[in-house]
């Protein structure tokens, strides 16, 4: 049987042993349709694997009285992920769409996995550039798209 984590894309190409050290050190979480994991603007501390369910992750209007949704994570997604590069707040809101598990694992954690595991830490590392990567081209696209309405 398939790891519980073999479905994220973050963890892909880690053994099951790996794939047991991120689980250990990070926390199974659920939540309901329509709970809040964290809102725009408070500290980051977790980065956050969808298990299952969906996300939406929103940011809110210059105005700050409407939340603008941006993306829909689904199972496999990672969200979150930031902070494991740097201390600052949330650009965005994360709710729960429908029930959602997922496992939050802190950076200073997931940093310690890394330490204890190298080969791990840049497989997870190397997964989530080309993930960050994807999503710069999703989002020039969506400019570009929008630029030449």
């Amino acid at each position: 049987m398939a790891h519980p984590l073999s479905k994220i894309r973050l963890f892909a190409g880690l053994s099951d042993e790996q794939l047991d050290a991120i689980e250990g050190a990070g926390e199974r979480r659920k939540y309901a349709a329509g709970d809040t994991l964290f809102t725009e603007g408070e500290e980051g501390t977790h980065v956050y694997c969808l298990v299952s369910g969906r996300v939406e992750l929103s940011v809110a209007m210059s105005d700050q009285t409407e939340q603008v949704p941006v993306h829909v994570a689904t199972v496999g997604s990672v969200f979150g992920e930031f902070v494991l590069f740097e201390q600052r707040p949330r650009s965005a809101t994360a709710r729960a769409v429908r029930g959602a598990h997922v496992l939050a694992v802190t950076a200073e954690d997931m940093h310690a996995a890394f330490v204890a595991d190298p080969a791990a830490g840049y497989v997870v590392m190397h997964n989530l550039c080309n993930i960050l990567v994807e999503r710069m081209r999703k989002t020039t696209g969506e400019l570009r798209a929008s630029l030449m309405w």
